[in-house]
């Protein structure tokens, strides 16, 4: 299963890191609406929390590996799911204003690129 998720999440690491370097100019005012729509933001933050619940029960370890690699990004839609659901909306709305900047984007891309390519190159057996 863990290569599975591996191949996954790399591919999907990949293509969204990739689309936030070509497309982050045109991001900016997605995200912009999503902070302010309280409705939405619940709605995507109960998803993410049951997806991530589940990657954290299946790898509930931290480690370099790729099952602790998967067990970090479960920890971290968890994370992120709580603040999306049990913060104020003006502090969700200035958390998320505060990185919805090109800067942010570029980096966040570079980073997910870097990682999927990790994760995908040992899921199909590269690494």
């Amino acid at each position: 299963m863990e290569i599975f998720l591996a191949k996954l999440f790399g591919l999907y690491f990949i293509i969204m890191g990739v689309m936030m370097l070509l497309r982050r100019r045109s991001l900016i005012p997605a995200i912009r609406d999503f902070a302010s729509n309280t409705g939405l933001r619940f709605i995507i933050a109960a998803i993410e929390l049951v997806a991530g619940l589940a990657l954290v029960l299946s790898y509930p370890t931290v480690s370099t590996s790729i099952p602790g690699i998967i067990s970090l990004v479960g920890y971290m839609m968890v994370i992120e799911s709580l603040i999306y659901m049990a913060m104020p909306a003006k502090f969700v709305q200035s958390f998320i204003r505060s990185f919805n900047k090109p800067v942010w984007y570029s980096a966040g891309g570079a980073l997910a690129i870097v990682a999927g390519i990790y994760l995908a190159g040992t899921g199909f057996g590269y690494f």
